[in-house]
């Protein structure tokens, strides 16, 4: 399991500042703090093998929620210690 958050911070734009521009004018600096949670299991039934499951769940202000579900293969084949081609 994870948790993510992040803090856009304070913009200081002089434009801003002596109030030339407002805020609105730069919706793409606005205030956002998002977050997400991500959950992960896997199952390795051999040893050359592995099943991976993640579901992440994130808010993303006003956009509203994104979630991601993805499942995972992973196979080995080739030369390894055991066996030498």
């Amino acid at each position: 399991a994870r948790y993510d958050a992040l803090d856009s911070g304070t913009v200081h734009l002089g434009l801003l500042e002596k109030s030339v521009l407002s805020a609105g004018d730069f919706p793409i600096l606005a205030d956002r703090n998002p977050t997400r949670i991500s959950t992960m299991v896997d199952f390795s039934p051999t040893e050359f093998s592995r099943l991976r499951l993640q579901y992440a769940w994130g808010d993303v202000g006003d956009s509203g929620t994104d979630q991601q579900l993805l499942l995972q293969y992973i196979m080995s084949m080739g030369a390894h210690g055991a066996h030498r081609f």
